[in-house]
């Protein structure tokens, strides 16, 4: 739907195009009971952060064609308000914490193309499946109209209506599953893989845990809504596209109906549903990644905006072939001796699970590495002996 607000001599001041659907349904979880109303408060806020203000005639006049439009369910009729103003652009004071630096904001910024992720991408193995949807996604994020030559290209010229459910969902992905099953390092390592496809920049910025504030009542709702805004004003600025990454989701998106939650969490919650739907509807070319070893424990609403929910396991016999192959290339080591190690690293009369991938990268082949340094070469034996040795991490019980 597009709304139009000018001026009293109908000088056109801000052209707005908002998805209908999502706006209500945002506005119904946002006002409990009034979605054109709340429809009406979201439309209104977006406006005067951009410099545009409304009299209180003028609010009620746009309330009203809302409800018309509602009730039509024609989004395509548009709203033209007459009488706006221009108006000096919302100030966040220090107080509210809206200007903070983006160090405060953000653990870290990654920048692509980046040799060091770029090896970490293609080091993960298993995984081709999200990998092949997330380049699909920024495709359709950053390049809209590949999806409709395809549609027109395979469907005798036509831009098939299955395209629009593509274009209306949110570009929101959820990474649940075990520990150490490549979660964070394909988040981190995907904008490479995506510079290359889409052959522009990529920036990473990934929220801080400390956005959960020091327990001053707001606190954690204006961090948060600090950070959206930070990464929405980059993504406005970048002409390729921009990934917001949430690790350990489950510490700032945890369910509300968690009888003990406190009601600062609660706020903190509204204000990252509020984020997502901010820039679902405003911003084209933002992913958002959230990465949690507690699918169960994210909040019902923030699940239901995600696009789809990937599930992470401990590599199967198979993957862990090929990370033993990967890695020990130089040693020629010998089938019988790989699938031993396999063997080693899978399900056991003791242990009824599996070595993480992270276990086997980052602990077992490290272990034999200094078990051989500085001495001897690395060998099937030093590789054997670390796999007895090694303690996998655990699974992650939730609840």
């Amino acid at each position: 739907m597009k709304i139009c607000i000018y001026d009293k001599k109908r000088k056109l001041l801000k052209e707005h195009h908002i998805d209908f659907d999502r706006l209500m349904v945002e506005a119904q979880e946002r006002c409990n009971g009034d979605p054109v109303n709340g429809a009406s408060e979201i439309i209104q806020s977006q406006f005067e952060e951009e410099g545009i203000g409304l009299s209180s005639n003028l609010s009620v006049e746009l309330q009203k064609k809302i409800g018309k439009v509602a009730l039509s369910g024609d989004d395509s009729l548009g709203i033209d308000i007459i009488g706006g103003t221009n108006i000096k652009p919302k100030k966040h004071t220090h107080g509210d914490r809206l200007d903070m630096n983006q160090s405060e904001l953000f653990e870290r910024i990654i920048e692509y193309p980046n040799i060091g992720f770029k090896e970490i991408y293609d080091s993960l193995v298993g995984l081709d499946s999200v990998k092949g949807r997330l380049i699909k996604e920024v495709i359709f994020l950053t390049s809209p109209e590949a999806l409709e030559k395809w549609s027109k290209d395979k469907h005798k010229g036509k831009k098939i209506s299955a395209v629009k459910t593509v274009e209306q969902r949110s570009p929101f992905l959820i990474f649940g599953g075990d520990v150490g099953t490549g979660k964070t390092a394909l988040a981190e390592s995907v904008g490479s893989a995506i510079s290359e496809a889409i052959h522009k920049s990529v920036k990473l910025f990934r929220l801080s845990i400390m956005t959960r504030g020091g327990g001053i009542v707001g606190e954690m709702t204006k961090l948060i809504t600090a950070a959206f805004k930070a990464v929405e004003a980059q993504a406005n600025s970048l002409g390729g596209s921009t990934i917001l990454l949430l690790d350990e989701a489950d510490a700032l998106a945890q369910s509300r109906e968690a009888v003990q939650m406190h009601h600062e969490d609660r706020a903190g919650v509204n204000a990252l549903i509020q984020g997502i739907d901010r820039i679902r509807m405003n911003t084209k070319t933002v992913l958002i990644i959230f990465c949690t070893n507690r699918l169960s424990a994210i909040d019902p609403a923030v699940r239901r905006r995600a696009a789809d929910i990937f599930e992470f396991k401990r590599p199967t016999e198979e993957q862990r072939k090929d990370l033993f192959k990967q890695y020990l290339p130089e040693l020629d080591l010998k089938a019988e001796e790989i699938e031993k190690l396999v063997s080693l690293t899978g399900e056991s009369n003791n242990r009824k699970y599996a070595f993480s991938y992270s276990d086997i990268v980052n602990k077992l082949i490290p272990n034999a590495v200094f078990s051989s340094y500085p001495n001897e070469a690395l060998t099937f034996d030093a590789l054997k002996k670390a796999a007895q040795g090694t303690i996998p991490t655990a699974p992650f019980m939730e609840g």
